[in-house]
C-alpha cells in the first residue's frame, strides 16, 4: 500500500513562512536600487513585495527573496552541508496565490549547498531552476512573462482559480528551466527533485517591460502529485 501523502507543504498553514527570516538579492548587489521583503500576515499568508527600479541600470532590474538553508537547529557549524528536500516522489510545485498586481512573477528553486562567499560576504553565483507566473489581480490569474534581460524567465506555469478569490499555480519539474546568472544553463542536467534546498521569488524588469511597487499575496507552496484536473 501507497502511504505516500498527495502532497507535501514547504510553506503556509502550518509551515510558517517566517522565522527565520528570508535572504534578500535584489539588484542592488549590482548597483541597482530595487528592494523586496518578505512580510508574514496574520492569516499565515505571507506578502512578497517591493519596489523595482529600472532607472539606475538602464531597464534591468531585479528584486528577490530566497527562504533560509534547511539545517539542523542544533548544528552551529557554519560550513555544514545544507538539508534538503526530498521531493523525488512528488510530480511538481504548487502555488496558491492570493491578492496580486497582475505583474509576472518567478519562481526558483535551489537544489545545489551554496557555493560559498565571495570576498564581499555575497554567495557565489548557482544554478537555479525557474519558472514564470502571473499574479493577476484579486487572484485571478494570468499569462506568463516574455524572458530576457535580468533572468530569461524561459518556463511558464499553468494557473486554474479555485473560487475563493485565490489562484493556484501548477509547475511540473520539467516546466522548470536552468539558469545561471539570468541565461539559460543548458547543459545543468535534470533538476535534482531529491535534493531541493531552497526557494526563491523573483520579480525582473524584463528589460523595462515593469517597474515601481510590487505585491503579491502568497497563501502557501507546496510539492504535490498530479491530479485528474492538471
Amino acid at each position: 500500500m501507497n502511504t505516500t501523502p498527495a502532497s507535501y507543504l514547504l510553506f503556509g498553514s502550518t509551515k510558517p513562512w517566517l522565522p527565520p527570516p528570508w535572504t534578500t538579492t535584489d539588484d542592488r548587489i549590482r548597483g541597482g536600487a530595487s528592494q523586496s521583503y518578505l512580510s508574514a500576515l496574520p492569516d499565515k499568508c505571507a506578502l512578497f513585495h517591493g519596489h523595482l527600479d529600472t532607472s539606475t541600470l538602464g531597464g534591468a532590474g531585479f528584486a528577490s527573496q530566497f527562504s533560509p538553508p534547511q539545517v539542523d537547529k542544533d548544528d552551529k557549524d557554519d560550513d555544514q552541508d545544507e538539508r534538503s528536500w526530498d521531493l523525488s516522489v512528488y510530480d511538481g510545485i504548487e502555488v496558491e496565490v492570493g491578492k496580486g498586481d497582475g505583474k509576472v512573477y518567478t519562481l526558483i528553486l535551489k537544489d545545489e549547498a551554496a557555493a560559498g562567499k565571495r570576498e564581499d560576504g555575497r554567495e557565489k553565483a548557482g544554478v537555479s531552476w525557474e519558472v514564470d507566473f502571473q499574479a493577476g489581480e484579486d487572484g485571478e490569474g494570468g499569462g506568463e512573462g516574455e524572458g530576457e534581460g535580468e533572468g530569461e524567465g524561459e518556463g511558464e506555469g499553468g494557473e486554474k482559480e479555485s473560487g475563493d478569490g485565490v489562484t493556484k499555480v501548477w509547475v511540473r519539474w520539467e516546466d522548470f528551466k536552468a539558469t545561471f546568472r539570468g541565461k539559460e544553463k543548458k547543459d545543468a542536467g535534470e533538476l535534482k527533485k531529491g535534493e531541493v534546498r531552497r526557494v526563491g521569488l523573483m520579480m525582473r524588469s524584463y528589460f523595462g517591460k515593469q517597474e515601481g511597487d510590487f505585491g503579491v499575496v502568497l497563501r502557501s507552496i507546496c510539492a504535490r502529485k498530479t491530479t485528474a484536473g492538471d
